[in-house]
């Protein structure tokens, strides 16, 4: 008898095992949306400057380890400056966004290793010139035509600075590794041998 209920939890230990073998055995168990934690980046001229990484995962129907794919960033940067017409120095204040899409493919078995390959064309910076904001005490003498000048010039010229920048960042994501999901709401991953600690923003559609 003892011999018949040993083989008999073993049994059930191996069915059990295999049940949870199978519900993460594509990439389903980790669709859906995930965001970072803001992180410091350097871009050319800028006093500080933070982007948040957020990732959508979006698995193919009926085809494990593979689907679709969003990359998209908010940047949050300012830059002390002056310009013609104003004599005082002062800050632009700028949030912008940026994002690409493409396809993912797992790489092995376990599909905790995929591999991203982003459509070029689909990369897209924007600096909204509504988010673009002056230190109040360089505009008290300002007149609104020279602000809404000065306004698109460094909109433009941060889109111009940003792009690069965000474009190297997105390529990092060209292979993740080692992808874990915790309590359901945590993503853990590494790029580039480092590790990344995301958090669910959005369930699978």
């Amino acid at each position: 008898m003892k011999t018949i209920a040993c083989s008999l939890l073993s049994l059930a230990a191996l069915v059990a095992a295999s049940v949870g073998m199978s519900s993460c055995s594509d990439s389903a168990y980790y669709a859906g949306q995930w965001q970072g934690n803001p992180e410091t980046i350097q871009i050319q001229g800028a006093s500080n400057a933070m982007a948040t990484i957020t990732i959508d995962f979006a698995p193919t129907p009926g085809e494990k380890g593979r689907g679709n794919v969003n990359i998209s960033a908010v940047i949050n940067a300012s830059q002390p400056a002056s310009s013609d017409g104003i004599e005082q120095v002062y800050e632009a204040n700028i949030v912008a966004t940026a994002s690409a899409s493409g396809s993912y493919v797992a790489e092995d078995r376990d599909y905790d290793d995929i591999i991203v390959s982003l459509n070029p064309s689909t990369f897209n910076v924007n600096v909204d010139r509504d988010g673009v904001a002056f230190a109040q005490n360089a505009l008290t003498e300002a007149q609104q035509p020279m602000l809404d000048s000065l306004t698109n010039v460094t909109a433009e010229r941060w889109r111009k600075n940003i792009t690069p920048v965000v474009r190297d960042i997105f390529n990092t994501y060209s292979t993740i590794e080692d992808i874990k999901v915790l309590h359901n709401d945590i993503l853990k991953f590494e790029v580039g041998h480092k590790d990344y600690i995301f958090k669910r923003v959005g369930v699978p559609d």
